[in-house]
């Protein structure tokens, strides 16, 4: 009995062996191409005054603005891209050693500083442009104005090298 078992499984093991084809990787969603970066770009001077601008320029988008630095901490910002044609700017205070939820106390050393965000390239098409701030206090995000409407349009690809 045993060696009929033995021969069955060996040919099931055949079988199974001979029809076996490699299955292809199931397709995993396409990452965003949107690449985001966030800097402080220095201490604001008084002629640094007014709301944040915006610049769009080949399929990026630029946003520089100002804000309160708190003492011994940094400002960050988050790009949140994650519904269709919505840009979502947040920043938010950070102090080493301190979770984010928990409320910073304004302090005289406090700065103005100016800051800049750079998202994309994002694919054509428009766009509502939102930017706020997380309130540690209320546990909310605080939207600083009306979004922004903007059209990106597909940028021109160059063909040729520029002669230099």
């Amino acid at each position: 009995m045993s060696r009929a078992v033995l021969s069955l499984a060996s040919g099931l093991m055949a079988a199974a062996c001979a029809t076996h084809q490699p299955v292809a990787p199931a397709p995993r969603p396409a990452p965003t191409a949107a690449v985001s970066h966030f800097e402080v770009i220095g201490g604001a001077s008084p002629a640094d005054t007014g709301a944040p601008t915006l610049r769009l320029d080949s399929q990026v988008v630029t946003i520089r603005g100002m804000a309160v630095q708190p003492e011994g901490g940094g400002l960050y910002g988050d790009v949140n891209l994650s519904q269709p044609h919505i840009v979502r700017l947040t920043l938010y205070d950070s102090i080493p050693g301190r979770p984010i939820q928990d409320p910073v106390q304004p302090s005289r050393y406090d700065r103005q500083v100016v800051w800049q965000a750079r998202i994309g390239p994002l694919a054509p098409g428009p766009y509502d442009v939102w930017l706020g701030r997380f309130d540690p206090r209320s546990g909310t995000i605080e939207v600083l104005q009306e979004p922004l409407h903007i059209e990106v349009e597909q940028s021109a690809r160059r063909d040729t090298l520029p002669q230099g």
